[in-house]
């Protein structure tokens, strides 16, 4: 039997509070060695760091979508574009790159262009801050000219519906070469996270063509790029062009999902590698895009001290099991997005096929991976 117990209802409420802060203080201490909690400032500079990002989705070659081939569908490129603008926010997507070949046909068929406006001016839907929707640019690729390959051919469709009267009045929306009409080299400008950038595409013209290849237009288009991104010296520079690299003839990467290792460097194609030359003189640029041929890659070239990831995206050779001719599926509707990691200065690359209930990730290093973001 207990006797002579008192049970005190008074709490020192003082002890415990100072009880209780030491504790969490030791607790933060573990995760935040030197930092001052008490210092508003600080804390508030440490969540800017953690949310210092955005991203840049890229759009590999759509042409099997458009002209529904090969296993391709709209529903494919719909999911793409409908994943992008319901995630515009969240993700922070600051701009859309699309590599070229929007169409398979170009202009022998004209509803590829319908269908390929059907989808891509999704993306122009006015939003909270962005009257113009989300900024984007679409490289002229082979397939996109008639005949195919050929730098002089027609663009009706390509100029019809993203030529320069159409993007012109755009506050992104820089300008053309020769004032183009059909916009086949042009450059967009976009601010994002307060960084500045420009993004110049070049038309495809490819010197392994020798009866289409177009030695002078080469020139004059690369004098005029080149001297925009001296003008525009102030910003970080990426190129689009449909052919710049191929990918390794060791990969696996243009029939298969999910089995490469780190991203291999692949070749330049022709083309590819008079654009290296010419634009690696170019101080601020640091990136550049291509498609048209099927694989992934990354290569990385070093000149006067700074590096140019170039990266391969594209698709459209992916198989399903069993991987045979008969099993292609059109590029399976995969999109890339880049993420631009300014407070760890890291460039991460994501790789998934958006769907309608599901996301289904590609989580192989060459699809998966993260880089030095301009170092």
């Amino acid at each position: 039997m207990i006797k002579n117990v008192t049970f005190s209802t008074r709490v020192n409420t003082k002890r415990i509070f100072v009880i209780y802060s030491f504790l969490c203080l030791a607790l933060l201490g573990a995760s935040f060695r030197t930092l001052n909690l008490f210092d508003k400032s600080e804390a508030a500079v440490i969540a800017t760091a953690e949310d210092k990002y955005f991203q840049i989705a890229v759009l590999a070659d759509t042409q099997y979508y458009t002209a529904v081939k090969n296993g391709g569908s709209m529903d494919m490129f719909y999911n793409q574009i409908d994943w992008i603008t319901a995630n515009a926010e969240k993700e922070k997507i600051a701009y859309v790159v699309h590599v070229g070949d929007i169409t398979d046909h170009g202009d022998k068929t004209p509803e590829e262009w319908e269908r390929a406006k059907d989808a891509m001016y999704r993306l122009e839907k006015p939003r909270p801050g962005l009257p113009n929707g989300i900024p984007y640019g679409v490289a002229v690729g082979n397939h996109d000219v008639r005949p195919n390959g050929d730098p002089n051919g027609t663009k009706i469709g390509y100029t019809k519906y993203f030529g320069r009267k159409h993007f012109e009045g755009r506050p992104y929306y820089g300008g053309s070469y020769d004032n183009n009409e059909s916009s086949d080299s042009h450059y967009d400008l976009f601010t994002a996270n307060g960084e500045k950038f420009i993004v110049l595409y070049l038309v495809f013209n490819d010197p392994g063509k020798k009866e289409l290849y177009d030695a002078t237009l080469e020139e004059n288009v690369h004098n005029w790029g080149a001297n925009v991104l001296a003008k525009h010296g102030d910003r970080k520079a990426i190129i689009v062009s449909h052919n710049i690299l191929r990918p390794d003839t060791s990969s696996k990467s243009n029939f298969v999902a999910g089995v490469g290792a780190a991203p291999k460097p692949g070749n330049f194609t022709k083309q590819g590698k008079r654009i290296i030359d010419k634009f690696k003189h170019s101080p601020n640029v640091f990136m550049m895009l291509c498609g048209h041929v099927s694989g992934e890659a990354m290569k990385e070239v070093k000149f006067e001290g700074r590096t140019i990831r170039v990266l391969l995206t594209d698709y459209q050779g992916r198989r399903n099991p069993e991987y045979t001719e008969k099993d292609r599926n059109g590029g399976n509707g995969i999109l890339r997005l880049m993420k631009f990691d300014q407070g760890k200065q890291i460039l991460s690359v994501r790789t998934f096929i958006p769907q309608k209930n599901e996301v289904l990730e590609e989580k192989d290093e060459d699809s998966n991976f993260a880089v030095p973001l301009y170092k």
